[in-house]
């Protein structure tokens, strides 16, 4: 793998891990034990490994169907997952995304809807699979790091710019990526 291609990687899965951000942010206060400030961030980064893992195991099985139009399904994919991506962004902005989470239960549920892109994206894994099998360790340690980083912070109204923006830059990321893996030589992840 050239350096071009390990650095692109790195930003590929740290976009598809943004949606851990924005549902991540006001979810520990300070007043709660130690214990749940490491909980959730551990919490969002294990579902973002688990569906990795989902999606591969099913992209084994289906992948040789689709072995003709491989790279246009994985742009296909990175398109629809920036789109996703783009309207989260804008419904975060307009306040339309924001939770109330009474238990570990909704909690649950939140860790499981930020790894939906990562599903997705997982699914094409048959010919697009950055760090090869280390991919579920590493989009789980992205998003790890990101509700670790978000529930630090404390919760205040521009917060719900700034993972507004954080999504959004998430989208057009992944839209240049997806650009450069169709017409470029510089993604060496290709299987």
């Amino acid at each position: 793998m050239t350096t071009p291609s390990i650095l692109i990687g790195i930003v590929f899965v740290l976009c598809l891990a943004a949606p851990v951000a924005t549902r991540s942010v006001g979810l520990v206060t300070p007043d709660d034990k130690p214990a749940q400030k490491w909980l959730v961030p551990l919490m969002f980064g294990l579902s973002q490994g688990i569906m990795a893992l989902l999606g591969s195991a099913l992209s084994r099985l289906i992948g040789h169907l689709f072995t003709y139009i491989a790279d246009y399904l994985v742009f296909a994919m990175m398109l629809v997952v920036a789109v996703k991506m783009f309207v989260d962004s804008m419904r975060i902005l307009k306040g339309k995304m924001l939770y109330t989470v009474t238990g570990e239960k909704d909690v649950f549920l939140l860790t499981v809807m930020a790894a939906i892109n990562t599903l997705l994206m997982s699914l094409t894994s048959f010919r697009f699979m950055p760090f090869g099998w280390g991919f579920p360790m590493a989009v789980a340690a992205a998003g790890f790091l990101w509700a670790f980083v978000m529930t630090r912070k404390a919760f205040e109204p521009k917060m719900i710019k700034n993972t507004s923006f954080i999504e959004f830059s998430a989208a057009v990321f992944m839209v240049v990526i997806a650009v450069l893996y169709l017409f470029t030589d510089l993604i060496g992840f290709k299987i």
